[in-house]
């Protein structure tokens, strides 16, 4: 029968991050989810398994050296 859809998500998460990185694969995800109906609980369970700290260090890192 194939993947469910929440599996189907989740490994598309997980490959746009691979390829895009965190920021810009939420980029691209915002831009086919304007208009959903409850976009605070969508992004908790976009971002469920992805820490505070995992986000701040790809922002240094993007940010490079100051």
């Amino acid at each position: 029968m194939g993947l469910s859809l929440a599996e189907v998500r989740n490994k598309g998460w997980k490959a746009l991050i691979k390829k895009l990185e965190h920021t810009d694969a939420t980029k691209f995800i915002l831009l086919y989810e304007a208009g959903k109906r409850n976009c605070v609980e969508e992004r908790k369970e976009l971002f469920k398994e992805t820490s505070v700290e995992d986000i701040v260090a790809e922002i240094r890192r993007e940010k490079g050296p100051r």
